[in-house]
Formats: structure tokens, C-alpha cells, sequence
């Protein structure tokens, strides 16, 4: 009878076995593609979609992607533009540059808190702020001065919600 046992026990741990096996054989299969992801071809790739970003953008809207034409403006870390703690956002990380707040009505269409976004002829940013409930299909991006924010004006072009 413990012969018997022994076997189930053994062909029990080689089950285990192959299912670890196969695991790691997935996880490295993520790690090749994160490798991908961030080596010369992504870059490579994304200075192409720089380039061509009318054409981007086009593409983008045959494929029923999330494209809009949004108003973008800019803001600052300044009381007067923000809520009580001009230094964090709605996500409840630190404002800072190359990040956006978001009108409510894209927010609710899966504009959330740390995707990115291509605005235009200006560039990828991560989502990180909401703008207040008054804005609609706006975008506001974060720069630091106000002179900077006043010079960027307000703008009525194209932005892309991308899957990286």
C-alpha cells in the first residue's frame, strides 16, 4: 500500500513539475516581449509614428480607434487652476511634465489615469489629472510656468488614446 502511495506521490510532483515548467517557459516568453517592447525596434517604431503622425492619426480612426478632436489648453501647479493641493492630481500622484488631466466625458470612454495619450503635433502623454466637471473633450496638459501655459493658448486638434 505505501508503494502505491509513493507512485501517486511522485507522479504528483511531476505534475507540479510540468506546470512550473510551462510557467516559466510563459514568463519568459513576457520577458522577450517586454524586451521587444523597449528595445531599438519599439523606438525605432515609435519615431516612425512621430513622423507620421497625421497618417497615424488617420489610421487610427479607420480602425475605430479612440481618436477626438479635443479642446487642449494648458495648466500649472498653481491654486488658482487647481483644486486645494495644486502638487497632486486626481490620481493621487505628483503633478509633473509630459502628463495630462482629462475632461470627465473621456475619462468615462477608458481615458484613465495612467494610459497615453498622442496629442497632435505635440506629442505622447500619460493621463495623471481630471479636469473640473465644466470641461468637455478637453484635454489640459501640465507645464510648469505660466508663461509657458499662456503661450501654449488654446488648441482644437486630434488626440489618440494608444494600447502602449
Amino acid at each position: 500500500m505505501t508503494r502505491h502511495l509513493t507512485i501517486a506521490v511522485l507522479l504528483a510532483l511531476a505534475a507540479a513539475l510540468v506546470c512550473t515548467l510551462a510557467a516559466l517557459a510563459a514568463q519568459a516568453s513576457e520577458l522577450d516581449a517586454l524586451k521587444y517592447s523597449t528595445g531599438p525596434e519599439y523606438r525605432a517604431e515609435v519615431a516612425r509614428i512621430f513622423v507620421t503622425d497625421q497618417a497615424y492619426l488617420r489610421r487610427l480612426e479607420v480602425q475605430n480607434k479612440p481618436v477626438a478632436l479635443v479642446t487642449v489648453t494648458a495648466y500649472n501647479a498653481e491654486p488658482m487652476q487647481t483644486d486645494s493641493d495644486p502638487n497632486v492630481a486626481a490620481s493621487m500622484r505628483r503633478v509633473r511634465p509630459g502628463t495630462i488631466a482629462v475632461s470627465r466625458d473621456l475619462f468615462d470612454k477608458g481615458w484613465v489615469f495612467g494610459r497615453k495619450v498622442r496629442i497632435e503635433g505635440v506629442g505622447i502623454f500619460e493621463i495623471n489629472d481630471l479636469m473640473a466637471a465644466r470641461h468637455d473633450k478637453s484635454i489640459d496638459i501640465f507645464i510648469g510656468n505660466n508663461q509657458q501655459c499662456q503661450a501654449f493658448g488654446k488648441r482644437h486638434i486630434r488626440a489618440a488614446l494608444l494600447s502602449i
